[in-house]
């Protein structure tokens, strides 16, 4: 009699931790990764192309940052969205996930999460990127924590039209719905923080973000309940089976808005290191606020060439100040406006003066035309310009060309007038150290006081 064969048992059914996950999934194959590299790719372009006019800034690092958030980033990640919802339309797959054991908040959850995660994500590395390419160039006065929270409205605001963009997909099965949504979303936003009306501050991003004001530490929250409730309502309605729910993010939403549009600008507040003062020990001096305290050695080596000129002269104005909240340099105060810190010109490029004449040209300007009543100068401005700061913006740092121009553009009698004022400029620079500084001390005097007849002849 033959021994029994032994039996092999039965595989055991697959338990719910063999299923492949759904992140999983749609981190290696759906478009949630694709989406968070265009985030990123979009940060990076648009601030780099534009980074002299930020990097050595934080203010206007942390403004043009949400401004690009809004514009930008929000229109790609509602159009990331709406293409991600309308999956189901394109692959004809709705009525076999719909009979599927998931219900329609688990299948959204599944593919929503991962898709908003990756946006949010990137955008706040993106952002980390773009402080740190600032840290080495800033101007001084870092940002505050309202500031920081700020960015963590914008994150919410990110992953709302993400949301938003995915509703719409799955109820829309209309292809081309998520370039239109981008482009609705981007004229919508757009409009929105240009409106000067107090409907204005229901905008994401406020005006004041950009001029180095301090925001209030309750505005950040607010905004957040502000842009997330529509979101979380519309998915709600999407999802639950209550609709009566949607109500409750729709009152907080519009409780913020209420918030937002009755405060104003009373949720910014002026910061104090962009009053107080920072000065050196030149002649004259020369003062910035604290928020670019990091500029005054830089200032100072772009005046030095001016500052040597004007030794010796007498009663010159004490210092040369920076314009600042609440205080503007007028002229009979023994202040000087000093040229302004602006990246969108040639003044400064990352934390640095990059043209050394021409900003030391703009102080004589300054120091010449004060706030007189009459702008028109003194006959001698020119002279007086040219030895004080020569530079291409002054004809008569180049005798040739001044002349050739002054015939060619005026005719005879300018390019007359021309070669007397080089003979004038050569007789200033001719003259004794001591008669000439007393001279141009009574000159720029006169200039100060707006009293264009009391300045001395040459």
């Amino acid at each position: 009699m033959s021994a029994p064969t032994a039996t092999r048992p039965a595989p055991a059914p697959p338990g719910p931790d063999a299923a492949p996950s759904p992140w999983r999934s749609e981190l290696r194959r759906g478009l949630a990764p694709w989406a968070g590299a265009a985030v990123l790719l979009t940060l990076a372009v648009t601030m780099g192309t534009d980074a002299a006019e930020w990097q050595g800034d934080w203010a206007r690092t942390h403004g043009l940052l949400r401004w690009t958030t809004m514009l930008l980033l929000g229109p790609l990640v509602a159009a990331a969205g709406c293409w991600q919802g309308g999956r189901e339309h394109r692959r004809g797959t709705g009525d076999l996930l719909r009979q599927a054991v998931r219900g329609p908040r688990a299948r959204t959850l599944a593919a929503l999460a991962p898709l908003a995660a990756c946006v949010v994500v990137a955008q706040l590395l993106g952002t980390a990127g773009v402080y740190l390419a600032t840290w080495p160039y800033s101007l001084g006065g870092g940002l505050t924590w309202g500031h920081g929270l700020l960015h963590a409205a914008d994150s919410v605001l990110v992953a709302g039209l993400t949301a938003i963009g995915f509703v719409v997909g799955r109820v829309v099965k209309w292809r081309g719905a998520a370039p239109v949504l981008a482009l609705g979303c981007y004229v919508l936003l757009g409009f929105s923080a240009y409106v000067d009306t107090p409907l204005g501050r229901l905008a994401p991003v406020q005006e004041p973000g950009m001029s180095g004001e301090m925001p209030a530490l309750w505005l950040a929250p607010v905004i957040a309940v502000w842009v997330g409730g529509p979101a979380l309502a519309a998915l709600v309605a999407f999802t639950a089976r209550r609709k009566l729910l949607t109500s409750a993010p729709l009152v907080a939403a519009a409780l913020a808005a209420t918030v937002l549009v009755q405060t104003g600008d009373d949720a910014w507040h002026a910061d104090p290191r962009g009053r107080r003062l920072v000065c050196d020990e030149g002649t004259p001096q020369i003062c910035v606020t604290e928020r670019h305290q990091n500029l005054l050695a830089p200032a100072g080596e772009a005046l030095s060439g001016l500052r040597e000129r004007l030794a010796g002269v007498p009663g010159l104005p004490e210092r040369f100040v920076e314009d600042r909240p609440g205080h503007r340099v007028r002229r009979g105060t023994g202040e000087v406006q000093l040229p302004m810190f602006t990246p969108l010109g040639h003044s400064v490029v990352r934390g640095e003066v990059t043209d050394h004449a021409v900003y030391a040209w703009e102080a004589v300007a300054a120091l010449l035309s004060p706030d007189c009543p009459d702008p028109s100068g003194g006959a001698l401005d020119d002279v007086v310009w040219t030895y004080l700061a020569p530079t291409h913006q002054r004809n008569l740092s180049d005798p040739e060309y001044a002349i050739r121009e002054a015939e060619r553009y005026w005719g005879a009698r300018r390019a007359a007038e021309t070669r007397t004022a080089l003979k004038q400029l050569d007789r200033l620079r001719a003259l004794p150290d001591a008669e000439r500084a007393a001279w141009l001390g009574e000159y720029i005097a006169a200039a100060q006081r707006c009293d264009l007849a009391a300045q001395p002849a040459l």
